[in-house]
């Protein structure tokens, strides 16, 4: 059988059991297992496997993820992340669109400190939607503002997607950290700008809070407000990542110490007992082990993958186009963004890597910076129908509050923020000083 012929096959089946709506790392795994035993004929190619999982096991780099995500945890159980709030809150929310703004800067903080895309959007609903909707916020700004900045922690370190990419591709997660700030906080930058200029032509789509409230505090007590919530985020994003990006510490011993940096603020709030701890263990253990079954299947399928003679045939396709290099780019992200809205992001990175990886850079581009743009990509699928993920977090997590939201209503909201993503993604091809200008003064 053909490469081609072989290949189809497993993107058919693929397909097919993954609409079935079968769980991504048994649907990879599952089929990595039948395809290596079948279509490439030879049993002992299982022998394959074994090596990937010990390649997994021992991999130094992957310890980062679970202590991240305990890090996040611990943060979000503290209480820091309902003070950062209230102070954003009060700050913001007596100018037009304020609660919006504040829910921006909020997200871009939380991003910073954890990296946990369902912490941020599970929060934001509980916290920000709300408040939006008793202010009479316009419906499609208020949850396309909480899906869009939720998912800034792709992007901003200590993001996990940037961890595994490095560890996947052999790159520098510390030069990849560097990478990742000025597109984060140009995407926050864009949100922002869109929230005002929407404002100045409709006002009454995000009225600001009432005057009594916005009274409720003098601008010393809104002033200790500020500084007791957003001092102990910003030391912890200064811990972790100057650790790393002034080289005192490896992203695992940053990860590690950022745990006690949590530590520290959940002693501070009164919040660190007994019970938190478990319950933070216990969520960690929850996420890393979905995380690192994804990887190792994953891992399992792309190896089948490119043992069928994927690589040699994607490459030998795209050297034959004999089309300027920024269209295959094009085409290479629109690829990362329909494979997004089908599969896991996880998934995405551990096939979408070894594929497209060695043909972005045989074509010349800095590989920091198409990391960052894979990134972006990632993000872009959260909000991209019909298997937009961050959409799902919000509907799920407003209804137990009792705010019942259309998926179709949801879908809507996330469109604008899409194009703000593309226009990111325009912004950072002509000048992409931005992703590597700081990881060539850091290193």
């Amino acid at each position: 059988m053909t490469p081609l012929a072989a290949l189809s096959i497993v993107c058919v089946i693929f397909l097919i059991v993954l609409l079935f709506g079968h769980p991504l790392s048994f649907t990879l795994g599952g089929l990595a297992v039948i395809f290596a035993a079948t279509l490439w004929g030879n049993v002992a190619a299982l022998n394959l496997f074994m090596r990937t999982a010990t390649s997994l096991c021992s991999n130094i780099v992957y310890v980062a993820v679970p202590l991240f995500i305990f890090m996040g945890t611990i943060l979000e159980r503290s209480g820091a992340a309902e003070d950062l709030f209230g102070s954003m809150y009060i700050v913001f929310g007596k100018m037009r669109g304020g609660i919006a703004i504040a829910t921006v800067v909020m997200c871009t903080l939380l991003a910073a400190a954890s990296g946990i895309i369902g912490a941020s959007l599970t929060l934001m609903t509980l916290l920000a939607l709300p408040s939006m909707k008793n202010c009479n916020y316009d419906l499609d700004l208020a949850t396309g503002t909480i899906m869009a900045s939720g998912c800034l922690g792709t992007i901003l370190p200590p993001s996990i997607i940037l961890v595994i990419y490095g560890a996947m591709a052999q790159i520098s997660i510390g030069k990849l950290f560097a990478g990742g700030i000025g597109p984060g906080l140009l995407l926050s930058g864009l949100y922002l700008a869109y929230i005002i200029i929407r404002v100045v032509f409709y006002p009454d789509s995000a009225p600001a809070i009432t005057s009594e409230e916005a009274a409720k505090y003098s601008q010393s007590q809104k002033l200790l407000m500020v500084a007791k919530s957003v001092l102990p985020t910003l030391i912890l994003i200064v811990l972790v990542l100057g650790s790393i990006m002034f080289g005192a510490a490896t992203p695992t011993e940053a990860a590690a110490l950022g745990c006690v940096g949590a530590a520290f603020i959940a002693i501070g709030k009164r919040r660190f007992t007994w019970n938190m701890i478990k319950q933070c263990c216990y969520l960690t253990m929850k996420t890393n082990a979905m995380i690192m079954w994804i990887i190792l299947t994953a891992s399992m399928f792309t190896a089948v993958f490119l043992g069928l003679g994927g690589g040699e045939l994607i490459n030998e396709l795209v050297n034959n186009l004999q089309i300027n290099r920024w269209l295959v780019l094009i085409f290479i992200l629109f690829l990362l963004l329909v494979m997004g809205m089908l599969i896991d992001c996880y998934g995405v990175l551990l096939i979408g890597i070894p594929i497209f990886g060695p043909i972005v850079t045989g074509l010349g581009f800095d590989p920091i910076w198409f990391a960052v743009m894979f990134a972006v990509m990632i993000q872009a699928s959260y909000l991209t129908p019909p298997m937009a993920y961050a959409a799902f977090y919000v509907k799920g997590v407003a209804k137990e509050t009792g705010h019942e939201l259309p998926i179709g209503q949801l879908y809507r909201a996330s469109f604008i923020f899409l194009g703000l993503q593309i226009i990111a993604l325009v912004i950072m091809s002509i000048f992409p000083g931005i992703v590597t200008w700081l990881p060539n003064q850091v290193y």
